[in-house]
């Protein structure tokens, strides 16, 4: 694998974090044009782009679920007990989203595909 390769899966891993800085849905964005463009590159990248893309869509995925419960447990009164809990949910996943973003840039940089937990296929690999 070439260098300029690793450093594009590296980037590639590390650019859903684009979302911090408060760009809806760059999480998916972000990765996707790095995908696009440099997936007939390498195959190694290729499987990277997927990898970031699979589980950024899962998290979007799952944020969206959690978003309607709260949204639903909202207009229903005798529910009300489950918000904080979704809430605490949603946070959580937050964390654990930068946190898996970070490790598989850095297992990207050493020159391994990190499996992204929980990740549903959304596009095959």
């Amino acid at each position: 694998m070439k260098k300029a390769d690793r450093a594009w899966e590296t980037g590639c891993h590390l650019s859903p974090l684009t979302l911090l800085v408060g760009i809806p849905i760059a999480n998916v964005v972000a990765p996707f044009v790095i995908w696009f463009i440099r997936k007939n590159n390498s195959p190694s990248t290729d499987r990277h782009g997927r990898a970031v893309l699979n589980f950024q869509l899962t998290i979007t995925f799952y944020f969206a679920v959690l978003f309607l419960l709260s949204i639903l447990i909202g207009k229903i009164s005798f529910l009300s007990f489950l918000s904080i809990p979704i809430a605490l949910g949603m946070r959580a996943l937050a964390y654990l989203n930068i946190f898996f973003i970070l490790r598989a840039a850095y297992e990207s940089a050493q020159g391994n595909l990190y499996p992204y937990p929980f990740s549903i296929r959304f596009i095959s690999q």
